[in-house]
């Protein structure tokens, strides 16, 4: 299974998100519900550095992503907010279709 976790702080923004397992539903390399989830939470670490211009501190493995984005303010906050909530509205389309493969999990910090 996939666990998505995220951390917002009290403004509701997302200053955190960490992704990891697998989602075993199909075969190994061939999983669309792995792959769907991978693409999705590697493309907004590309789209908050190329698009908002910002540097979140980011590690990739196998099973586990990890990202954490610095503190902002204004319209760089706005932007990257658009994007991880933009992720977070498809991954739980994602977990609608496939509630057994992934779970998301939300805190405030």
């Amino acid at each position: 299974m996939i666990i998505v976790n995220v951390r917002r702080n009290k403004q509701k923004s997302i200053v955190e998100y960490r992704v990891t397992g697998h989602a075993n539903y199909g075969e190994y390399g061939k999983d669309v519900v792995c792959s769907a989830v991978s693409v999705l939470s590697q493309a907004v670490i590309i789209g908050l550095t190329k698009a908002v211009g910002i540097k979140p501190e980011y590690s990739i493995k196998d099973g586990d992503l990890h990202c954490i984005i610095p503190p902002l303010r204004d319209q760089k906050r706005r932007e990257a907010d658009l994007l991880l909530d933009t992720m977070i509205y498809t991954l739980d389309s994602i977990k609608s279709s496939y509630p057994e493969n992934i779970s998301i999990y939300e805190v405030e910090v």
